[in-house]
């Protein structure tokens, strides 16, 4: 019910707005109410249309097992839910505009009266079919018909509502933070469809099921209870979910979020920006210029800018020769191009210690690489493998800087590991605090994560996530912090050399548009 009263309120909205902006924008044109509702009702009948001509397909499409039927409602749902989500973060600031301009057009002259009506007709015939859609996906999810319809009807009240209001100047309310929110429940109403299709295809037998249940919270909140009904209808909750279903959910919100990064954003040419405008971005610009690159106060700090997840595991006896860097690409040529490289020899003192020695290199943007400190690293197995619910490791390293001009670094982490059928899941909580006449006065914090599925010894594939939060203290905000997520790859070739490849998209501000890390590791025994 809820899920489709945020879905209908949103499109409603959207047809309020259009209606209201081409009424206010024609206002004194002769017949504009009979042209905009005349529209407006040949847009509702094309839905109907819409809506026929899917029940029809629909009753076609179930010889093809009904399971797999609903699966591509769903799929198809969640695709369209997730391209309006980005495609009205990408272009909804201009169409406003652009309707008020066609209506302008038209009391001017210089376009026909059928103007509006045309309008009108492909706005309601656009949103209406998109509701026919949504809908179809949560019936597809198991909906009842009752809890769809009087879901359905709030949202069209509401919708209705919020538009006349915005119309009539009765209460000021901002558009864009009706949309944002909106936007932001769709993102997860999509990415439950997803996980809820590849459970439908995991029962035909498409797709293999991966550790179900991956958890059990029905004892804490379940479904059924109204808590677990909201959860579900905004965020796709599930208290029995599988693994199949939790990496379909994490996939979905990476690639929105990803796309709303890349294409939801449009770029404003300096040569629209006139006058006193102009004048005033150049300041503005110039201004994060200067703190970027004279380091602003609570900004990512740069020794966490490339990480390693560690396992807690320790091999007594085991030499190690390791390469492993990072490259950086971004639009921006002050974060385009940066490099990391790292070098080392390690040894498995005893089964509890692994000793290894680092030397580091860097490149900024627009320099050489240099050769820039030499890092001792210590870590300490805790734990057996299964003895404790989550085998646990420490991680101590003094970095010497080999140049004046940077301070030293310590760094702490707390390394977990679990394994779960055939998945592996490391968590690394990472301080550190720089040390010497350079020194920033408070530690940084960050965070490193990895799942990776035990396919196959030389293909596991796996997703990463690095947090970098900067300093403590300074309250950064997200967008100075440095967050990165993406597909990884982990394998072993032979006996001896391991592998793990990753891409991580920028999140945050701060961060590159992308990263490259690749890691690589020789090893063997005496």
């Amino acid at each position: 019910m809820l899920s489709t009263a945020v879905i209908i309120f949103r499109e409603v909205l959207e047809i309020s707005l259009i209606i209201g902006v081409l009424l206010a924008a024609a206002r004194g044109v002769c017949f504009r109410l009979r042209l905009v509702w005349s529209g407006v009702a040949i847009g509702c009948l094309g839905a109907a249309a819409v809506a026929y001509f899917a029940e029809t397909i629909s009753n076609a499409a179930q010889g093809m097992g009904q399971e797999i039927f609903n699966a591509v409602v769903l799929t198809l749902a969640a695709i369209m839910i997730g391209w309006t989500v980005i495609w009205m973060r990408r272009h909804g600031s201009r169409l406003t505009q652009r309707f008020k301009t066609a209506g302008q057009a038209v009391m001017r002259g210089e376009k026909p009266l059928y103007t509006l009506a045309i309008i009108a007709m492909l706005g309601v015939l656009r949103e209406g079919s998109e509701i026919v859609l949504f809908v179809s996906g949560i019936f597809a999810s198991g909906e009842a018909a009752a809890g769809v319809l009087m879901g359905g009807l709030s949202g069209l009240a509401f919708g209705v509502l919020a538009g006349a209001v915005i119309y009539y100047g009765l209460v000021k309310i901002s558009v864009k933070t009706l949309f944002a929110t909106t936007s932001f429940l769709l993102t997860f109403l999509a990415a439950g469809m997803v996980s809820q299709a590849v459970t439908f295809l995991a029962s035909a037998g498409i797709l293999p099921e991966i550790i179900s249940p991956l958890w059990d919270t029905s004892k804490i909140v379940p479904e059924s209870h109204w808590v677990g009904q909201i959860l579900h209808a905004f965020f796709g909750y599930s208290e029995k979910p599988s693994g199949t279903q939790l990496i379909a959910y994490g996939l979905t919100l990476a690639i929105i979020v990803m796309f709303l990064k890349f294409y939801g954003t449009t770029e404003v040419k300096e040569k629209k920006i006139p006058g006193r405008t102009k004048e005033m971005a150049k300041k503005i610009i110039a201004g994060l210029a200067a703190l970027l690159f004279t380091g602003m106060a609570g900004a990512a700090h740069e020794a966490l800018a490339e990480q390693k997840v560690y396992s807690p595991y320790v091999i007594q006896g085991e030499f190690e020769l390791e390469a492993r860097g990072a490259y950086d690409f971004d639009k921006k040529e002050e974060k385009n191009g940066a490099q990391k490289q790292k070098y080392a020899l390690g040894y498995g003192v005893t089964d509890h210690w692994f000793t290894e020695v680092y030397g580091g290199l860097e490149k900024k943007p627009g320099e050489d690489l240099e050769f820039e400190s030499i890092e001792w690293e210590n870590r300490f197995q805790l734990s057996e493998p299964g003895e404790w619910f989550i085998d646990t490791g420490l991680y101590f390293a003094y970095e010497f800087s080999v140049k004046d001009e940077r301070a030293d670094n310590v760094e702490g982490k707390l390394l977990l590991e679990k394994q779960l059928g055939d998945f592996d899941h490391l968590l690394n909580l990472i301080l550190e605090k720089e040390i010497g006449f350079h020194a920033k006065d408070n530690p940084a914090a960050g965070v490193a994560w990895s799942t990776q599925y035990r396919w196959k010894p030389w293909f596991e594939p796996g997703f990463e996530w690095q947090s970098n939060f900067g300093e403590l203290g300074h309250g950064v905000s997200f967008d100075k912090q440095r967050h990165q997520a993406g597909p990884a790859v982990y394998g072993k070739m032979g006996d001896h050399i391991k592998y793990d490849i990753a891409y991580l998209f920028g999140i945050s501000e701060a961060s590159p548009d992308g990263t490259l890390k690749w890691n690589v590791e020789f090893e063997w025994f005496f």
